[in-house]
């Protein structure tokens, strides 16, 4: 064989190894994850409640599946109706985990360990029969206790075969959530695509903060949204910018491999609630204002 078709052969060889690597080393990755299921704020079994809960989660749920990406969802144990059940099984049926996210949604820095651990041993009785393996532990509010408490808790995650789902990207859509839910619902779709764009903004925003803060130079992200009314109108656009940006949406076990330091934090160790200056922002924004959220 002539040497100056082979030495031609093999620099093409190198050439294609070289550009394959780069192509697979700059391959951003994100894992969606969404707590507070099976839906925020109507876990009330009246008819009114479970048919709105039912189409808003069935929308999540439809972006999740015609989108072809993965997630995991994690169940507050109290807070599902009797009727919704079957949305944690729809979600479980189309090949999305599910995890536990406590009893009643507690907050470590608030209570002991011992009144923790039965949060989490009596959430996962109860939900035995959707969850997932592996089983994973999301912390409400991010909130990993400290010192003695931490310890003990986490002790207990491990013996019991969990993993501690951590977070990266904290999109704090309660916030754009609540004041969606306090624009009159009659009139509240006028004002949806206004709240989708600084949702989505914002959450751009602390994607590139966690790109540069990685302490590893990992481009693996995990992402926290909620099952709440923003997302059965967001979610779609929320995809498509990650795409559009060059992440490919992976799942939690993935991203988890390939992340050797993942930090979770107490991003948000208290969920603020709807005050003052939420309603300022509307009003300076000329959004109408129900003080009372409307849950409808």
């Amino acid at each position: 064989m002539n040497p100056k078709f082979v030495r031609v052969v093999l620099l093409v060889l190198v050439l294609a190894n070289l550009f394959i690597y780069n192509v697979y080393a700059t391959t951003k990755e994100v894992a969606l994850t969404i707590d507070d299921l099976p839906f925020v704020g109507t876990n009330s079994a009246t008819k009114g409640n479970l048919g709105r809960a039912h189409d808003r989660f069935g929308k999540i749920l439809d972006y999740l599946v015609d989108a072809h990406i993965p997630a995991t969802g994690f169940i507050i144990a109290n807070s599902i109706a009797s009727g919704q059940w079957e949305l944690l099984e729809a979600f479980r049926n189309a090949g999305f985990s599910l995890g536990n996210h406590t009893y009643s949604h507690a907050n470590l820095n608030q209570m002991s360990a011992d009144k923790y651990i039965a949060e989490i041993a009596k959430a996962d009785k109860i939900l035995a029969p959707v969850m997932t393996q592996p089983k994973y532990f999301r912390y409400p509010y991010l909130a990993e206790g400290r010192g003695a408490t931490k310890q003990e808790v986490q002790k207990y995650l491990v013996e019991n075969q969990y993993i501690i789902a951590p977070v990266t990207v904290d999109s704090k859509d309660y916030q754009f959530n609540e004041r969606l839910l306090h624009i009159p619902w009659r009139v509240r779709d006028q004002y949806v695509s206004k709240i989708k764009q600084q949702y989505l903004n914002y959450v751009w925003r602390q994607t590139l903060k966690a790109e540069r803060h990685s302490k590893d130079g990992s481009s693996v992200q995990i992402l926290l949204i909620h099952a709440n009314l923003l997302n059965s109108h967001c979610l779609g656009d929320l995809i498509k910018m990650y795409q559009d940006n060059g992440y490919q949406f992976v799942s939690l076990e993935r991203a988890l491999a390939h992340q050797s330091t993942p930090s979770t934090g107490e991003i948000n160790d208290q969920q603020m609630s709807f005050n003052k200056v939420d309603a300022l922002w509307l009003f300076l924004q000329g959004y109408p204002i129900a003080f009372k959220i409307d849950r409808l």
